[in-house]
């Protein structure tokens, strides 16, 4: 059977509200009037933004476009333009347009396309206003940082013949305005649809903000200049998946049950990553695979770099689920991951170890397509490969202890990129993080600098998205490092309320409690990180303890946190305080002896910082007991001098 001619596009669907009654009232005055809108306005848009009439309904236009930014932008031009143009017509005699848009995957059959993306285009011109626009959720997404005006969410609507309910805005036309087109480069640069990931590398927590100077001016004129477009374009097919069903002995029916669960919960976790990757819609998968078994045919047929599949296998406790990402290109396993579904269940207890399994999976595909691109100077990166780059090789140079090496590289990709598009909300979360990183103050003269422009970035991508959990989440540890503990409580409450098991919040959440004075509730909350397994709150819950007079748990927690720190952490003046828990808490329970040895390994790692005065100043003031009297209490019982 030959192979469909298939690609992504962004479809436009446009007709002309109530032109039956229209035709009826006057027929050759309305027709005449629709070929004059037609001829002045509305064609040659279509041309100017490089689109395609694919065919002519009458009263309405197929339109193809290759950029999803352009397709919108022709849109709300026409619709402007509309609006000029009926300026004094009476009601009766006016035409207006309905317009709905849509990216997609589209048949090709001549100059004629099909498919549900087309199908999808039909659905929201109908939805719309007379006069209005209404778009798809992806077509939302990947303009919402490229065109300034606002998008009223109309929900999930129900539309005929579309098997999901769709998600739809309604284009705000009179908020604001249109940034200017700018000119396009001879080769267009191709835009990758945003995706939401949180990466499976974990990040250290953010440095407190100490103030502005320097730093609010850098910050300011890095990220409040006026945004200059450089988009990419629909077409943009890197970081794209597709999730194959998985797969489970054919004569096991429960472990059937288990694959359909785990597919659809993959496909729901890998969809959700809107600012870092694509995802094939899971109808198109399933149409491939009745056509194609090979992966190379399979990734062809669904024009995407990646597939994840998944073998499902009976154990003793109940199922294991070994997921792997393959490379299309090379057809060659990346990475595998495997969980266990305990008996009786379909996933696994917690959904945080699915999504860090996937990420695992996400990331060693997002290092193939960083090394694809590894030989082009950096001169010739658009945004997307500039992004990708900058993440991969900070993780790689922190990995190799090179924190500063780490920062440097990643900020001068991350600066051309805000360079080529200063509102892509992947470049501007990177660079928050990178700057508001721990790691930071491991090296840096100016911290200030780094903390401000971190904060910046934030601030302008919770503008563009202030429902960013990842990113609302660091807007919380951002409050708590300033010592604004209530404010930022609201706010990790807020995304536990939303999602009860972002461990993030719940971190956050115990820190700002213990900040607060309420030991007692830290502790409910960092045993609930502690049962999932989390061992990053070690030091947190270390110092919970302490306060409460719980000084062999402490020890405990403390001796347990140090285990697993290298000198980096332990010089550093956040992470390594957990050293002097230990030290406090050991002396409160008379194990002197114990207490120096660990006042020794503290003042082997810092050197220098050897009275309470020395540590009162060496203390970050975000260590989880600065300031904290009954803490320099147990160290002066350990023999510290004043």
């Amino acid at each position: 059977m030959a192979r469909d001619q298939r690609r992504l596009a962004a479809i436009v669907s446009l007709d002309v509200a109530g032109y039956s009654r229209l035709m009826g009232v006057d027929d050759s005055g309305t027709l005449a009037a629709l070929k004059a809108h037609r001829r002045e306005l509305i064609d040659p848009k279509i041309a100017e933004h490089d689109g395609r009439i694919v065919k002519t309904t009458g009263d309405g236009l197929l339109l193809e476009f290759p950029s999803v930014v352009d397709a919108v932008r022709c849109a709300v031009e026409v619709q402007r333009g509309m609006a000029e143009r009926n300026t004094g017509v009476a009601p009766d005699k006016r035409l207006d347009f309905r317009i709905g848009i849509n990216v997609g995957d589209i048949i090709i059959d001549g100059d004629d396309i099909f498919g549900d993306g087309v199908n999808v285009a039909a659905r929201l011109e109908a939805l719309a206003e007379p006069g209005g626009i209404c778009v798809s959720r992806v077509v939302r997404d990947q303009v919402l940082d490229k065109l300034s005006f606002a998008f009223e969410d109309l929900g999930a609507q129900e539309v005929k013949n579309i098997a999901r309910p769709v998600d739809v805005y309604r284009v705000s036309l009179d908020a604001e305005t249109l940034v200017p087109a700018v000119p396009k480069p001879e080769q267009h640069p191709t835009p990758l649809a945003k995706r939401r990931w949180r990466p499976a590398h974990a990040l250290l927590a953010v440095a407190v903000v100490l103030g502005v100077g320097l730093g609010a001016w850098t910050a300011y004129r890095t990220f409040l200049q006026p945004a200059v477009v450089v988009p990419y374009s629909a077409q943009d097919r890197r970081m794209t998946f597709a999730v194959l069903p998985f797969q489970a002995p054919a004569e096991d029916k429960e472990g059937a049950k288990v694959a359909a669960a785990m597919t659809e919960a993959a496909f729901a976790v890998e969809e959700a990553k809107v600012v870092w990757a694509q995802v094939a819609p899971r109808r198109s998968v399933e149409q491939a695979l009745t056509r194609h078994a090979g992966t190379g045919e399979l990734a062809s047929a669904l024009n995407v770099h990646f597939l994840i599949r998944g073998n499902v296998t009976r154990i003793a406790s109940g199922y294991n689920v070994e997921m792997l990402v393959v490379d299309a290109a090379t057809e060659r396993v990346l990475g595998t991951k495997s969980l266990t579904i305990a008996t009786g269940a379909l996933t696994p207890r917690r959904r945080e170890e699915l999504n860090t399994a996937l990420g695992w999976l996400t990331y060693n595909a997002l290092t193939a397509e960083v090394e694809r691109a590894r030989n082009k100077p950096v001169e010739s990166l658009d945004v997307r490969d500039l992004s990708f780059r900058a993440y991969v090789d900070w993780g790689r140079k922190k990995e190799e202890k090179d924190e500063k090496g780490a920062y440097v590289t990643a900020t001068d990709l991350l600066n051309r990129a805000l360079t080529l598009a200063p509102d892509d909300r992947l470049a501007l979360s990177l660079t928050a993080r990178v700057n508001l990183c721990d790691c930071v103050m491991g090296w840096s003269k100016n911290v200030e600098e780094q903390q401000a422009i971190g904060a910046a970035a934030l601030e302008k991508y919770l503008r563009h998205d202030p429902d960013s959990p990842g990113m609302q989440g660091l807007k919380a540890e951002l409050f708590a490092l300033r010592t604004r503990y209530e404010e930022s409580l609201l706010i990790a409450d807020s995304i536990l309320k939303r999602d009860p098991e972002d461990s993030e919040a719940l971190k956050t959440r115990a820190y700002d409690l213990l900040k607060l004075g309420r030991p007692q509730e830290a502790l409910t909350t960092v045993n609930e990180y502690l049962e999932r397994g989390g061992e990053e709150i070690l030091a947190l819950a270390a110092a919970v303890h302490y306060q409460l007079a719980h000084f062999e748990l402490a020890a405990q927690m403390a001796r347990k946190a140090l285990t697993d720190s290298d000198s980096d952490s332990l010089s550093n003046p956040r992470l390594g305080a957990v050293a002097l828990t230990l030290v406090a808490a050991e002396a409160r329970l008379g194990n002197l002896s114990r207490a120096k040895v660990a006042l020794a390994d503290f003042n082997a790692a810092v050197p220098g910082v050897r009275t309470l005065s020395t540590i009162g100043k060496w203390m970050h003031p975000a260590a989880e007991l600065a300031g904290y009297e009954p803490l320099f209490e147990g160290l002066r019982l350990a023999g510290v001098p004043d």
